[in-house]
């Protein structure tokens, strides 16, 4: 512990004790000897400002002001490295998962948290250096349409977007945001559809143009969004409609078993062959997913999505063949 975070714990131990607490017991909290405790005791009076006094009752030292009556005041000194790490971590994610959302206004963030590092001897380049992020199948999302999606979704107000489905179709909605989605490298809204008349779920990156408007959004209830957005498997919005049984086989058997694909999901080995069972809906992110596992995965059931499993398995023999 440097000695930035023995004044960060010191003022922890403060503020979180009712009574005056013994130097002997500051040391020993500190990891220092009683005379460094004292030390750092008047480093923290000069930089607080607070007036920390020795009480000859309890043979102890405290706050003679409340917590309340100054936390505010307290600089960002009063992050420990560790949390400042994962400060410029959590920054460094945004930028490469985000695609530079929110650089603008996170550029005073990360200017005062590199600040703190350095008074710490931790170069915040080594971040970025060392932890790589690899966004995959990402697509970009510019900076305006985010900010209004999430000052929509925020204000509780409704949203004009123009929209550009899958197949290119395009089309004017006018929506109610409930919930913004970071899923697989990419961003989401689910919304009340106002000219569907229904729940929905709209990909960021295929908004082109979107105004916030001056009414009030209609809220959907948190059970009512959870069983139409999470009640089946993946992305696709709607509630299960079929459960797939999956066998896995060799090495890949261990890995599923210790994976997590949907929180209704059920798992349990035969033999060496492990089988998992999940809720679905729309079929195409599961048969996606599972092609990854070819050769080692086999569907039980039910027929239908066995049947477009080896559907999607012969034609692409048959393209290679071409």
């Amino acid at each position: 512990m440097d000695k930035l975070d023995r004044i960060q714990k010191l003022h922890q131990i403060f503020i979180n004790r009712r009574y005056p607490v013994k130097l002997r017991t500051l040391a020993d909290q500190l990891g220092c000897t009683e005379k460094s405790a004292l030390r750092l005791i008047h480093v923290l009076e000069d930089l607080t400002l607070a007036p920390i006094e020795y009480s000859k009752e309890h043979k102890g030292w405290h706050y003679a002001q409340t917590s309340d009556e100054f936390k505010a005041q307290l600089p960002g000194l009063w992050l420990t490295a560790e949390e400042l790490q994962s400060m410029a971590l959590l920054l460094h994610i945004l930028q490469n998962f985000g695609n530079g959302l929110l650089n603008d206004e996170l550029k005073l963030v990360e200017k005062e948290i590199h600040k703190l590092l350095l008074a710490r001897k931790i170069k915040p380049e080594d971040i970025s250096n060392k932890i790589k992020v690899l966004p995959i199948g990402h697509q970009s999302v510019s900076n305006e349409i985010y900010l209004r999606v999430s000052s929509a979704l925020f204000q509780k107000k409704q949203l004009l977007l123009t929209y550009c489905d899958y197949k290119g179709r395009v089309s004017l909605r006018s929506v109610s945001p409930q919930n913004i989605i970071y899923y697989r490298d990419n961003w989401y809204l689910d919304a009340w559809c106002h000219s569907k008349k229904g729940l929905r779920q709209f990909l960021l990156s295929r908004m082109t143009k979107i105004a916030l408007t001056s009414e009030a959004a209609k809220v959907v209830p948190r059970d009512e969004l959870d069983d139409h957005f999470s009640s089946a498997y993946g992305i696709f919005s709607g509630p299960a409609t079929d459960t797939a049984v999956l066998r896995f086989y060799n090495d890949v058997a261990k890995e599923v078993s210790q994976q997590e694909w949907h929180p209704q999901q059920a798992g349990q080995w035969d033999g060496n062959q492990y089988v998992l069972s999940l809720p679905y809906k729309d079929k195409r992110e599961l048969l996606r997913d599972l092609m990854r596992y070819v050769p080692d995965v086999r569907i039980d059931s039910p027929a239908t999505l066995r049947s477009s499993f080896h559907k999607r398995l012969t034609d692409g023999i048959t393209r290679l063949d071409q």
